[in-house]
């Protein structure tokens, strides 16, 4: 019963997502241009060692569209696991590269159609969200960059505190 509630939730999540998706992509040219000569092909996300409390998320799944962008595949096409090219997610490695600041490239494993899996890749090293700059539209730019250092400041403030709470690792 739990799962049939939690259901239309991720559903949502994951339209919301594909927006985000899709408006990072479009504010890089370059990356709608990689991802015209893709067109038709699909990405599927892998959850990998999903913790057994945690209800696990929706499959996932997206086919890039002629326009170079993300579509949601609703199941009609293939499941995440049939996709041209599958994305594993560590949920420990990602957690802990979002706490990091997402710097670089996130952690993840690619497998299937090696042009795809190439330009995935591209994405994943060059993609960056500006927020600030998105804030800056709506609520203009002095107030937008205000947010913006007191974001990074609670970012550097987590940080820090997962480094004194994380166990030292064991000498080798």
């Amino acid at each position: 019963m739990f799962q049939a509630l939690l259901e239309p939730l991720g559903r949502e999540a994951l339209a919301r997502l594909t927006l985000l998706l899709n408006h990072v992509i479009s504010a890089e040219p370059e990356a709608m241009r990689r991802l015209v000569g893709q067109a038709g092909g699909s990405i599927g996300i892998e959850w990998q060692r999903w913790p057994a409390l945690l209800p696990p998320p929706p499959p996932a799944a997206w086919r890039i569209t002629p326009a170079g962008l993300l579509e949601l595949d609703d199941g009609s096409v293939a499941p995440a696991s049939g996709a041209a090219l599958l994305v594993g997610l560590d949920h420990q490695a990602l957690f802990g590269w979002l706490l990091g600041g997402a710097r670089g490239r996130p952690p993840m494993d690619v497998h299937g159609d090696v042009a795809l899996a190439a330009e995935v890749s591209w994405l994943a090293e060059n993609l960056r969200w500006d927020i600030e700059d998105d804030l800056a539209r709506v609520i203009g730019d002095a107030p937008a960059h205000q947010l913006a250092q007191v974001g990074r400041a609670i970012a550097q403030g987590v940080q820090a505190l997962v480094q004194r709470v994380r166990p030292a690792a064991p000498d080798a």
